[in-house]
């Protein structure tokens, strides 16, 4: 009796679960767990719909940079001093181009006043003019196209073409290209590239000049349609 009392108090007891596991294994572990694979960093799928996005967004600037002050949305950002207060062009007016004038209709005629107030004094150097037949709508002869208008047109699209190519905060192809490049630099100091990881490294570098010759075609043809 006495000695099975003796062994029972010799004998260690098991640990339960096999013990908690280290502080560092943990860390290794849920550092493995938020590090990405090569193939999630570089989702060719999705950095060409990024890629692409860019490309449409210029495609959409270059139109409107075409039409320089021939453009009827330039009405657009004006700011409309009212008795209500100030008010957005695009909610109280809209414009189409009928021949060789801009035609503003006024939704409400109490904001003609206004509206006229507003163009005059912005740096647009035009003339808006009442229509006799109707107090809601607004006439203003197109400017002419002159060859310093060309110019500027042009000097203003190489802005926008800069923009998209390097602009910051994945509002340009490069500044798309920086943010993988990050996640790849990240991703090779903890793990060794093989033949295949290179290439797909190999195969997104052609995606993005790609598109980078896409953005120059872009510019190219409205720098076309501005001289002609």
């Amino acid at each position: 009796m006495f000695r099975s009392v003796l062994l029972r108090n010799v004998i260690p007891k098991a640990k339960k679960g096999g013990g908690k596991p280290s502080k560092k294994s943990k860390e290794v572990e849920e550092d493995s767990n938020d590090t990405p694979n090569l193939k999630e960093i570089l989702d060719l799928k999705e950095i060409e719909t990024r890629f692409n996005k860019i490309i449409e967004l210029f495609t959409k600037t270059a139109n409107e940079t075409k039409l320089g002050k021939t453009n009827p949305s330039i009405f657009d950002k004006l700011t409309i001093n009212t008795d209500d207060g100030d008010q957005p062009f695009i909610n109280l007016a809209q414009t189409s181009i009928k021949g060789r004038k801009f035609v503003i209709t006024v939704f409400d005629p109490q904001y003609t006043s206004s509206i006229i107030n507003s163009i005059l004094s912005s740096n647009l150097n035009m003339n808006p003019q009442i229509d006799p037949s109707n107090k809601q709508t607004l006439n203003i002869p197109l400017p002419p196209v002159t060859t310093e208008m060309k110019k500027e047109n042009i000097k203003v699209l190489k802005n926008e073409l800069e923009k998209f190519k390097t602009g910051n905060k994945n509002s340009s192809l490069n500044s798309i290209r920086s943010d993988i490049k990050n996640k790849l630099s990240k991703y090779s100091k903890k793990n060794n590239l093989s033949d295949s990881d290179n290439k797909l490294v190999s195969t997104f570098e052609k995606l993005h000049k790609t598109h980078v010759d896409k953005l120059n075609e872009v510019f190219k043809n409205a720098e076309q349609a501005i001289l002609k």
